[in-house]
């Protein structure tokens, strides 16, 4: 029998697709606490293991964030500088861009947890949403629907409402369709879920909500707590700007090979699956490590006796073995030591994959990759994440078309975000490329101070003119000890002094 009452969180088929992905890379960046929540999901229970020693044994389990990390720096590459906006941009744009979520969040710091949301699930969403201001019949504007009439753009001016921006998480899109039209694909529906808390006394409630959007059109389907089945509680138009009426103002950023609309291969994926090995081997490696710092005593030739105390300042006796019994010993049961290092560099072994995987340059030790295998991956970390650097700057320069739209402006705005990175920080072949051509003059102070700032060297706010200005002030008012070259700061050598000039004797 099917149900026919309506049900707008369920997941579309591409939805579900990507629910075992995007689960697994939730829990990872959820950290510690969610991974051992998860239980068996993640660290199996070892067969006819008692209840009380799996807990034991999960809550010991170490946990290293080496996704994390990994996530955190390819995230923050683009990001030494802040995201530009171009010179024809118009003032409303200006002073938006400086709170664009209405949250205190500038544009620079939207993009980048946009880019890191981005990368980490391998989509993303940026919504651009607008209060639905009316005005009430007593002639004050509110929002909602419950009013006599839509406000006027000066009216909603007037009223402090603005356009917001707002990040969608890809876990958070129940359901996306597209169609074409003239020649572009647009979204024709969308459902995104949402968690409502509000306070109740000195309490509070949780509302889960679906937000539907279709072009021209929105609702918001609510379940309360105390139910099962959602209803529709408010609904409104989408009527802001021309294209209002045709278009959803939602912008999808993708970093992951497309599949389908809403199907992607993150980018990250393997490395997430990876962190659970390492947490995996690092329990495994606590377990023996336990046992090896504790353990078991064993006596040979000896029937079952009470428990004995062991410990410092104690002495073991086995008594006399008698003339048909084995003799009696005292021994230590244990791990082997070949075991431990076998376990040790499993664990070292999967840390040091991950770190490739997620283009992180490798430590240098015994075994380490060579400079130019490392340069490889390098190259590799640097192609993609300027790829997703430039799908960035389309997506918010999207969102700006949404904004603009909103506001009544033509589209004047254009975004810069850097791409001027290394994904290799503290390289040295590139770092003495930089000091020998100094050395030779081959380029300037200045060029040598920005390729050391691109490889991590100088700190990314670090400002040339700044730092010019500093060492003129250093040198100001010192007397060096002996004169130097100003353009190559060699000591001069003072030319020899003129020989005595000779004075002609004058005639009688």
């Amino acid at each position: 029998m099917v149900d026919a009452k309506p049900n707008p969180a369920a997941l579309s088929s591409e939805r579900q697709a990507m629910e075992r992905a995007w689960t697994l890379i939730g829990d990872v960046l959820a950290g510690a606490a969610a991974i051992r929540a998860a239980g068996v999901k993640y660290l199996p229970r070892f067969e006819g293991e008692p209840d009380g020693e799996y807990e034991r044994r999960k809550a010991a389990a170490p946990w290293r964030p080496e996704f994390e990390d990994a996530l955190r720096a390819l995230a923050s590459k683009p990001f030494s500088e802040d995201v530009g906006l171009s010179e024809g941009t118009s003032p409303r744009i200006k002073e938006l861009a400086e709170d664009i979520d209405g949250c205190g969040h500038n544009l620079t710091q939207f993009a980048a947890e946009s880019f890191s949301l981005g990368i980490a699930k391998g989509l993303h969403g940026i919504f651009v949403d607008y209060p639905d201001m009316h005005r009430r019949a007593d002639g004050s504007a509110a929002e909602g629907m419950g009013a006599s009439r839509p406000l006027t753009i000066a009216e909603e001016r007037a009223a402090g409402a603005r356009p917001y921006w707002l990040q969608i998480d890809a876990s958070d899109i129940v359901a996306l369709y597209t169609t074409w039209q003239g020649g572009r694909e647009v979204i024709q529906h969308v459902r995104i879920r949402e968690c409502a808390v509000d306070q109740a006394g000195f309490g509070e409630t949780k509302t889960e909500r679906v937000r539907v959007y279709e072009p021209g059109r929105w609702a918001v389907w609510e379940k309360a707590p105390d139910e099962h089945d959602y209803r529709e509680v408010s609904s409104g138009v989408i009527a802001r700007g021309p294209k209002r009426a045709s278009s959803v103002p939602l912008h999808l950023f993708r970093t992951g090979r497309r599949l389908g609309v809403l199907r992607v291969k993150p980018p990250l994926e393997e490395l997430a699956g990876m962190q659970i090995e390492l947490y995996q081997a690092l329990s495994r490696q606590e377990e023996v490590l336990t046992f090896a710092g504790s353990p078991m005593l064993k006596g040979k030739g000896m029937a079952p006796a009470p428990t004995v105390e062991i410990g410092p300042k104690r002495i073991l006796w086995t008594g006399e073995a008698g003339a048909d019994q084995a003799p009696r010993d005292f021994d230590y049961i244990q791990p082997a030591a070949e075991n431990i290092a076998e376990i040790r560099n499993h664990v070292a072994a999967i840390t040091e994959a991950m770190r490739r995987l997620g283009m992180q340059p490798l430590t240098p030790g015994s075994g380490a990759p060579t400079a130019t295998a490392t340069s490889v991956e390098a190259a590799k970390a640097h192609s993609a994440v300027q790829q997703w650097a430039l799908a960035l700057k389309d997506a918010l320069e999207q969102a700006l078309v949404f904004t603009s739209e909103w506001l009544g402006e033509e589209k004047t705005a254009e975004v810069t975000v850097s791409t001027d990175f290394s994904a290799l920080p503290f390289a040295q072949a590139p770092l003495q490329a930089l000091r020998d051509a100094r050395a030779d003059r081959d380029i300037s102070q200045r060029t040598y101070w920005a390729g050391l700032r691109r490889f991590d060297v100088l700190p990314s706010e670090f400002n040339a003119d700044d730092e010019v200005a500093l060492l003129a002030e250093e040198q100001r008012g010192l007397e060096p000890e002996e004169e130097i070259d100003p353009r190559t700061g060699e000591p001069l050598v003072p030319p020899p002094a003129p020989p005595p000039r000779r004075v002609p004797p004058q005639a009688a």
